[in-house]
């Protein structure tokens, strides 16, 4: 039987080193893109290839760098598997490690066949780099679920120094380490045991990541996780219902507590919030618990509603669990207000007002009744002269209201026990004007023969607000007669006050027997209409 050479891999992998590639590719076959040694063990072969069939088989031969294409490999493996899916026309297969007698660099000729038998060479398709390689062992993070009352970490591993040949390890001592982690880097040195650890304070979740670079190259520990264990919360409120007047404040007070064991805890130093419940828009009050665990919300009433104090979603507290809530159910009485109230007085003494009536608080349908008030001080004394149906939110009018010549007014809403809301009155508006008469007003003579003069006079006078009667003069005066039996009354002339005293006086033929007026009918806006009294002329 032919005697194995020292050369030959380990599980069959590696045949005779006097055994050459082919000389031969095919154009259609696989295509070979890089070879090299594996990240984390530098004897595996590792080849990347983009084919269109199946793989069939995978063969490396290995020379020193530096040989001739031509020499003779000092080791052929042939086993390998797939061990990277890139994609379903692209993937890496890995050998196992390769067992050589001396360290160095190798170059990796490969040639690949697919399933249909289409083979592929390529020389020079990478190195082998087969060195004593550095190597992390059970590098962790402990405990990977720490607690809100300890969140202390410990990273902890070792480094040890592979021999590929025998596949033995030594520590590694007085390597310098590179702990990476969601919060940044340090640097720690191993032992004489080539052990390394250090134990600190986590925020919350993390990652650990070891790397070393030195003399012997580089090396990766996997990267590990933390996880902090979230506590269970609740919170508990001092008082869960509420009836403030709106725009009033009032106060919510509790506290929050996470479970320890069978034990509950004041949660301090977190953020809670304070919202409408189950509602899409988001205007949350805050606050941050104390040492206790207390919290207070100091709020407005605004209208009838449930809220909720919760932990707010961010930002995410890694050590309890967010999701305890409490309802605070808030009802409002609500109050009312005139935004609106107008009013003049005409000529003859009517009014016309206009309003607008306003809810504050919870918003109400349907109608309303406000009350149009009138006092003659504007303090004591005061009559409902109208009364308006109207809903909140919208304007009324009120036309051609009797009035007084000088007086006070107001509106007022009584309020609805049923809708929880209060009444309210107005601002109060005088509202007058200059007060006009004709004194001493007289048609003469009469009886009167027809065909005579009827002479008609009097006195224009005006009066402010609790002034004295005065002659108003240069002023129109109308004359009117109304014939017996008539019930229209006919323009018949137009005078002039006098000027100083106010007086006039206008003769007419006597024609039939009626009545005869003088009546200040055109005052400007600042006055009433006056009239003088009626007198009735036979005429014979």
């Amino acid at each position: 039987m032919r005697r194995i050479s020292q050369g030959l891999l380990t599980a069959g992998a590696v045949l005779l080193a006097g055994i050459g590639l082919p000389g031969t590719a095919y154009a259609a076959g696989p295509t070979v893109m890089e070879a090299r040694s594996h990240s984390t063990d530098w004897s595996v072969v590792d080849v990347r290839l983009n084919f269109g069939g199946e793989i069939e088989k995978v063969k490396a031969s290995l020379r020193p760098v530096g040989s001739a294409e031509g020499d003779a490999p000092v080791a052929t493996v042939t086993e390998f598997k797939e061990t990277y899916w890139v994609s379903q026309w692209e993937g890496v297969w890995s050998s196992p490690p390769v067992h050589l007698e001396t360290l160095g660099d190798y170059t990796i000729d490969v040639e690949a066949t697919n399933s249909a038998g289409e083979t592929t060479v390529k020389k020079n398709a990478g190195t082998l780099h087969y060195a004593k390689q550095p190597v992390f062992t059970d590098f962790t993070a402990t405990p990977s679920a720490p607690t809100i009352e300890d969140k202390r970490v410990t990273v902890s591993g070792g480094m040890v120094v592979r021999d590929p040949r025998s596949r033995e390890t030594v520590p590694f001592p007085d390597a310098s380490v590179d702990v990476k982690s969601g919060q940044g880097t340090f640097t720690l040195v191993t032992d004489e045991a080539g052990r390394f650890s250090r134990t600190s304070e986590v925020p919350g979740d993390t990652w650990f990541w070891a790397t070393y670079q030195g003399d012997l190259g580089y090396a990766d520990a996997p990267s590990v996780n933390v996880d902090p264990q979230q506590a269970p919360t609740r919170i508990i409120l001092d008082r869960n219902s509420f009836h403030p007047v709106a725009n009033q404040s009032y106060t919510v007070t509790g506290k929050a507590e996470y479970q320890s064991g069978t034990t509950w805890k004041p949660l301090a130093g977190v953020p809670v919030e304070m919202d409408y419940k189950d509602s899409s828009v988001s205007h949350p009050s805050e606050a941050t618990t104390d040492p206790n665990g207390r919290f207070v919300f100091s709020q407005y009433g605004y209208a009838t509603a449930v809220y909720q104090v919760r932990f707010p979603y961010y930002p995410r507290n890694p050590w309890i669990q967010q999701t305890a809530t409490a309802d605070v159910r808030v009802a409002v009485t609500s109050t009312s207000r005139f935004t609106e109230f107008t009013a003049r007085i005409d000529e003859y003494a009517r009014l016309e007002m206009s309003g607008i009536l306003r809810p504050v608080g919870n918003h109400f349908d349907g109608p309303v009744d406000v009350a149009v008030q009138y006092s003659p001080n504007g303090k004591t004394g005061w009559r409902t002269q109208k009364t308006v149906r109207t809903s909140f939110d919208s304007q009324f009018w009120v036309k051609d209201l009797p009035g007084y010549t000088d007086g006070y007014w107001r509106l007022s809403y009584a309020g609805s026990t049923a809708k929880d809301i209060r009444g309210t009155t107005s601002a109060v508006l005088r509202r007058n004007r200059v007060d006009t008469r004709i004194a001493n007003a007289d048609a003469s003579p009469e009886p009167v023969r027809k065909g005579r003069t009827i002479t008609v006079r009097g006195v224009l006078q005006e009066r402010a607000p609790g002034a004295a009667w005065k002659a108003y003069g240069s002023r129109k005066v109308q004359i009117l007669f109304r014939p017996q039996g008539k019930k229209t009354w006919y323009l018949m002339a137009t005078v002039t006050s006098n000027r100083t005293n106010g007086s006039f006086s206008k003769g007419f033929r006597a024609q039939q027997d009626g009545t005869w007026v003088p009546v200040f009918l055109e005052p400007d806006y600042r006055h009433f209409v006056g009239a003088g009294t009626e007198d009735y002329v036979d005429v014979r």
